[in-house]
C-alpha cells in the first residue's frame, strides 16, 4: 500500500536522503569500485524507487521501526557494490553515517519540541499532512548541517582509503549498531505514544537521552579504530626494533670476520710487492680498496661503532660524506637495542635522503653525540632536495605508501621519549636536522 496521502509515505523519502548524504561523509573517501559513476547511479535509481515503493502496511512503531532497518540495510548493499573495500570497512561506515542521521534528527525534534514547533507524531501517521514553516525549515536544514559537519570533523576526517576500519572486535561494532537500534526503535515508541498531555519534560529528556545514546555509540566506534590503529603502530615499532637488533648481530659477526681477512690479505700484498712481481701503483690500489673494509670506527660505544662501520660502506659505495664527532661513552646508558633503533634508522634516513640528491659533491651527511650544557646533544644533518614538508613534528614520507612507511622517524621518537629526552626536527636550505636531546647520564 504505498498511500500517497500518508505523511510516512514522504517522510520515509526524505530519511533515505538523510541517510545518503550522511553515508557519502564517511565514505566518499574510500577506494571506488571501476565505473564508481555508474554504479552510484544505478544504486541511487533503486534505493529510491524501492523506497518510494515500500509497502506501508501498519503504523506502527515496530514496523516503522523495520522498514528503517531494511532501507538502511539496503543503503549498505549499495555501498558495497560503489566501493572496493571489505565488507566490515563498509559496514563500519554505515552504521556510524546511521548514527550521525539519528543524532541530527534527535536534535531536531528536541528543539522543535522544546520552542513549541512541535509536530508531534504526524511524520509516521497515516493521515494528515504536514507543513513546514520557515522557522521550522531553518531549524531543519542548520540543525542537520551543524551534525553533519561537526561529526565529520571530529570523526569522518579519520576515515582514509588506506585505513582498515576493521576494528578487531565485530561484537563491539555490534554493540554500536544495537545501541543505534534501539534508539530507532524508542524513538518510534515515544512518537506514537505522545499525546496533547504528555509532560514535554519528558519529551526533551528522552529524545536527550536517545541524542546521546547515538553518540556515545559513534564514539565507542572511533575510539575503537584509534585504539586498533595505535596497538598496530606499537607492535610495527616492536618488530622493527626486533629486525634493527638482529640486523645488528649479525653485520657485527660479518665484520670481525671480514677485519681478519682483511687484516691477513694486507700482509699478503706487503709480501707481494716486496717481491717487486706487481707495480705499486696497483698495489697501492688493492690496499686502498682493502683499507675501506679493515678501518674500524671508533667511538667509545662498541655498538654504535659496528653501526657507523656498516652506514660508512654504504655511503663509500654511493659516494656520500660521512663525517662524525661521537663521544660514544656517553651513549651507555642505552641497551644495545635501542642504540641500533635510534642511529640505525636516523642514518638510514639521513642516507637514502641524500642518494636523491645528483651532484655526488653535494651529498654529507654529519652525525654529532656530544654533551652540551648538562644534556646529551644528538644531531643528524644532512642535505636534501628541495625542503622537507612537517606536519605536527613529523616529516611527509617520501613514499607513495605513507601507511607503511615513516615508522622510522616514529621508532626514533618511541627511543627518544624512553629515555625522557626531546625530539624536534629542523628543515630549511636544503638541509634536514634531526636533534635529539637527552638528560645526561
Amino acid at each position: 500500500m504505498l498511500k500517497f496521502q500518508s505523511p510516512l509515505f514522504w517522510y520515509k523519502l526524505i530519511f533515505l536522503t538523510e541517510l545518503l548524504i550522511s553515508e557519502g561523509l564517511f565514505t566518499f573517501k574510500l577506494r571506488k569500485r571501476p565505473y564508481f559513476i555508474l554504479r552510484a547511479v544505478l544504486s541511487l535509481i533503486v534505493c529510491y524507487t524501492v523506497t518510494f515503493f515500500f509497502p506501508l502496511f501498519f503504523f506502527n512503531a515496530y514496523y516503522v521501526s523495520l522498514m528503517f532497518v531494511l532501507l538502511f540495510c539496503m543503503t549498505v548493499a549499495a555501498l558495497y557494490i560503489c566501493y572496493d573495500v571489505p565488507m566490515l570497512n563498509i559496514i563500519f561506515c554505515a552504521v556510524a553515517s546511521y548514527a550521525v542521521q539519528h543524532i541530527a534528527y534527535e536534535l531536531y525534534t528536541l528543539i522543535t519540541t522544546a520552542i513549541g514547533v512541535d509536530i508531534g507524531n504526524l511524520p509516521y501517521s497515516e493521515n494528515g499532512s504536514v507543513t513546514f514553516d520557515v522557522w521550522n525549515m531553518a531549524i531543519y536544514v542548520e540543525g542537520y548541517a551543524a551534525v553533519y559537519g561537526l561529526m565529520y570533523l571530529l570523526l569522518g576526517t579519520k576515515i582514509r582509503a588506506e585505513v582498515d576500519l576493521r576494528i578487531g572486535s565485530v561484537s563491539l561494532l555490534i554493540i554500536s549498531a544495537v545501541i543505534v537500534l534501539v534508539a530507532i526503535l524508542m524513538n518510534a515508541v515515544l512518537t506514537y505514544r505522545i499525546t496533547e498531555d504528555t509532560d514535554i519534560v519528558i519529551i526533551c529528556m528522552t529524545h536527550g537521552s536517545l541524542m546521546i545514546s547515538c553518540i556515545l555509540a559513534v564514539v565507542l566506534q572511533f575510539f575503537m579504530l584509534d585504539r586498533k590503529e595505535k596497538q598496530s603502530e606499537i607492535e610495527t615499532l616492536q618488530r622493527l626494533h626486533e629486525q634493527e637488533r638482529q640486523h645488528y648481530m649479525l653485520f657485527k659477526e660479518n665484520v670481525d670476520y671480514i677485519n681478519i681477512k682483511c687484516h691477513d690479505l694486507k700482509h699478503q700484498i706487503r709480501r707481494i710487492a716486496r717481491a717487486g712481481s706487481v707495480q705499486d701503483s696497483v698495489i697501492s690500489e688493492i690496499e686502498n680498496a682493502v683499507n675501506i673494509y679493515d678501518s674500524d670506527v671508533k667511538t667509545g660505544n662498541e655498538t654504535l661503532d659496528i653501526i657507523l662501520t656498516e652506514k660508512r660502506l654504504v655511503c663509500v659505495q654511493n659516494k656520500i660524506a660521512l663525517s662524525c664527532i661521537v663521544d660514544g661513552e656517553r651513549l651507555n646508558f642505552m641497551t644495545d637495542a635501542d642504540i641500533c633503533a635510534l642511529f640505525g634508522n636516523a642514518l638510514d634516513n639521513a642516507i637514502e635522503a641524500v642518494r636523491l640528491i645528483e651532484q655526488p659533491e653535494k651529498r654529507s651527511v654529519g652525525l654529532t653525540v656530544k654533551l652540551v650544557r648538562g644534556f646529551l646533544s644528538v644531531c643528524v644533518r644532512n642535505s636534501c632536495v628541495g625542503n622537507v614538508n612537517v606536519d605536527g613534528g613529523m616529516p611527509h614520507t617520501t613514499k607513495g605508501d605513507a601507511i607503511n612507511h615513516g615508522y622510522g622517524l616514529k621508532s626514533i621518537k618511541a627511543v627518544t621519549e624512553r629515555y625522557n629526552g626531546e625530539f624536534s626536527i629542523i628543515t630549511g636550505d636544503n638541509v634536514f636536522e634531526l636533534n635529539l636531546l637527552f638528560p645526561a647520564a
